[in-house]
């Protein structure tokens, strides 16, 4: 084999790799996504049972009317969520497509002597781009668990607060004060 032959290949295999190195980074995001969307989901079947174990009166509780709404607001949430993730799994599934795409048309423009450079280059262009939209995506789904973080924290304290202004049980016990701070 001649020596400018064995360069072209060597120089057509290390193209070949750096779109893997976008595949890696890209693989990472598709696995923590994945955590992500199953999280939703787990979260979505629990509110789905508290709400059906409140209606159903299983479980003895109070303020069952606010737990239901919280339950409801919590849920449109979760759909928000869910679609966020959807999008983002799709943008970085096509992201990794574009990546080996581009890998593959890197070797055929060795094998069809040059003239098909534009094709890997748009491909890995494309790949980056789907990948930042990704990336904007899961930005956008974590402030809104974070919200729902707060939510919670605030439904929490919104009970507390209710149960510490109710009058005293029939035992004759004062009512608990709430502590301010």
């Amino acid at each position: 084999m001649p020596a400018a032959s064995l360069t072209d290949s060597y120089a057509t295999l290390s193209a070949m790799i750096t779109p893997a190195l976008f595949m890696t980074a890209t693989g990472s995001l598709i696995i923590s996504t994945s955590n992500r969307m199953s999280r939703i989901v787990d979260r979505i079947r629990q509110l789905n049972l508290e709400g059906d174990d409140l209606c159903r009166g299983v479980k003895p509780t109070d303020f069952v009317e606010d737990r239901l709404e919280h339950i409801a607001v919590q849920l449109d949430r979760m759909i928000l969520r869910s679609d966020l993730i959807r999008r983002t799994l799709t943008l970085l599934y096509l992201a990794m497509a574009m990546y080996v795409g581009t890998s593959l048309t890197l070797a055929l423009n060795t094998l069809l002597g040059g003239w098909l450079l534009i094709v890997p280059t748009t491909l890995a262009i494309l790949g980056v781009g789907l990948m930042l939209a990704a990336c904007v995506q899961l930005i956008r789904e974590a402030h809104i668990a974070l919200r729902n973080n707060r939510l919670e924290i605030l439904f929490y304290r919104k009970l507390r607060n209710q149960r510490a202004c109710e009058p005293a049980a029939s035992s004759g016990e004062e009512p608990p004060v709430a502590k301010l701070g």
